[in-house]
């Protein structure tokens, strides 16, 4: 199984720094990711309002809705966060979870 995560942030300022875009930032996420899950773990990265949003029309939808404000991370396609920084403990929690697998299911506990 391979537990999809995607990050969808803002395009970079044109004076931003390379390292400081939240492109950086998801790089250094799916480094740290592939260091603990190697290859059950794939992540996308798009900026919003750039032809690679397609592939996520729904979140770009919600963003452009207002409901969502980037940066957005799904992880194993459901929104884990919306605004803010990315917490990447948090993903690596999800990422886990959805790994495992639903709790319980075929068992008695």
């Amino acid at each position: 199984m391979t537990c999809p995560v995607v990050i969808v942030g803002f395009p970079p300022a044109a004076s931003c720094p390379p390292e400081k875009t939240w492109r950086a930032a998801a790089g250094r996420v799916a480094r740290r990711l592939h260091a603990r899950f190697g290859d059950a773990v794939a992540v996308a990265y798009a900026d919003f309002l750039s032809p690679e949003i397609g592939a996520h029309g729904d979140v770009e939808a919600r963003i452009a809705a207002g409901g969502l404000v980037p940066p957005v991370v799904m992880v194993d396609g459901a929104i884990l966060s919306s605004g803010g920084k990315l917490n990447v403990s948090a993903i690596e929690r999800a990422v886990a979870a959805a790994l495992a697998g639903p709790v319980g299911v075929g068992t008695d506990g």
